[in-house]
């Protein structure tokens, strides 16, 4: 038997859709982001047009392809006529493979027109996305116990137009939130009674001329001008101090008013070269990647940014309590006890792989527990944390099997 899409595909429509709206798949990636994302529209059509069968009737063939292309206006379009075509299509009611499903996108199409799916990945990551967007939003949770946990039920009232399994993912990524706070609270500490919206950190090597310690950055620019709003924009400078063989960032109004530790350097060879901000001593790129991949480099906090009503961000230096935060931090990573025999807090598997043409070791990073700074590991650690206690609640309230 020949099936539609050995014939004919409806690739306009699919490209159509794919850009945006319905068809792009944005919000099935925002459940579950995937690095393979294909677009909804293309499982769509793919689903039907594998599942329907090609007429030898030229009318009829032009009648299949309408309603395809019907199926393409949207994301229920035509709906009920499917599902109607595929019964006279498939008596005993069809069914789907998709041997290579990844996030499963061809089973949940599949699903959502009544017809039966499986979905196979040697990826137990694909296994788990594909769990969570084709299998349980279509399952009924109606019937299930109330969440073991204070406030839900004030939760459950004030959303009880929404479907069960909405209302209790929604509460439980609440509480996630709330706990995860706690536990990062005194590690991100509040500024003029605000909590900042990000840091700009740089990384760290020793001068092999003087010994002290200077950040490797490229740009300086923090906020581009703008004009219209009379923003001068903002940037900042590397002030050293060489007598205590220290440095901080000093944010001013405008662009750039000088140079930048990694700037190119002419005849100096490939890459950018790292100058030294105390003594001026050029470090090749090779010199400067080759600290790094020694693991001579640390992190030191340069600037903070807060969120301002006018220019969305406004940046300044950070104070001494962050600093203090931030050092504290580092001290609680590595006290952070093993979440199971030989599952240490701090992941300690070899970073074989390579970001661009460059592996993760020229930076420093031999595992991946040193790809990020001490804090931003700390925060994993202890949203990890968190959400294991909390699934652990739902075991022992039996809402977890």
């Amino acid at each position: 038997m020949t099936r539609m899409i050995e014939r004919w595909f409806p690739c306009a429509e699919v490209t159509a859709n794919a850009k945006s709206g319905w068809g792009s798949g944005r919000s099935e990636k925002t459940l579950f982001t995937w690095f393979a994302a294909r677009p909804l529209a293309q499982a769509k059509a793919a689903v039907i047009c594998s599942l329907l069968s090609w007429p030898d009737e030229e009318a009829e063939q032009e009648r299949l392809c309408g309603l395809v292309r019907k199926a393409m206006e949207g994301r229920d379009a035509a709906h009920s006529e499917l599902v109607e075509e595929l019964a006279r299509h498939h008596p005993d009611g069809a069914s789907v493979l998709d041997s290579f499903s990844g996030r499963a996108m061809i089973p949940l199409e599949a699903a959502r027109l009544g017809v039966k799916a499986w979905g196979i990945d040697y990826s137990p990551v694909a296994t788990l996305a594909g769990t969570l967007l084709a299998d349980y939003p279509l399952r009924d949770w109606s019937g299930e116990p109330p969440l073991p946990f204070d406030g839900y039920e004030q939760w459950a009232t004030g959303h009880f137009t929404e479907p069960r399994l909405m209302r209790d993912v929604g509460f439980v990524l609440k509480l996630v939130g709330e706990r995860y706070e706690a536990a990062m609270d005194e590690f991100y500490p509040k500024v003029n009674g605000k909590r900042p919206w990000g840091y700009l950190w740089a990384v760290t090597v020793p001068c092999v001329g003087c010994g002290r310690r200077f950040p490797l950055v490229g740009n300086l620019q923090l906020r581009r001008p703008d004009q219209k709003k009379g923003d001068p924009g903002q940037s900042y400078r590397i002030v050293a101090d060489s007598g205590a063989g220290t440095f901080r960032a000093e944010v001013h109004h405008g662009p750039p008013a000088g140079s930048a530790p990694l700037v190119k350097v002419p005849g100096r060879g490939r890459g950018k070269s790292a100058v030294c901000v105390f003594c001026d001593h050029v470090h090749p790129f090779d010199v400067h990647t080759r600290l790094t991949g020694d693991g001579l480099a640390t992190d030191s906090l340069l600037v903070v940014a807060d969120l301002d009503e006018r220019t969305r961000t406004h940046y300044r230096a950070p104070v001494a309590k962050e600093f203090q935060a931030a050092d504290a931090a580092a001290a609680m990573l590595r006290s952070e006890p093993e979440f199971a025999p030989g599952l240490p807090a701090v992941p300690h598997e070899r970073a074989a792989g390579t970001t661009g043409p460059r592996s993760y070791a020229k930076y420093g990073y031999r595992t991946f527990g040193d790809c990020c700074n001490a804090r931003q590991t700390l925060g994993f650690v202890r949203l990890a944390r968190t959400i294991d206690h909390i699934a652990g609640d739902l075991r022992g309230g039996g809402q977890l099997q």
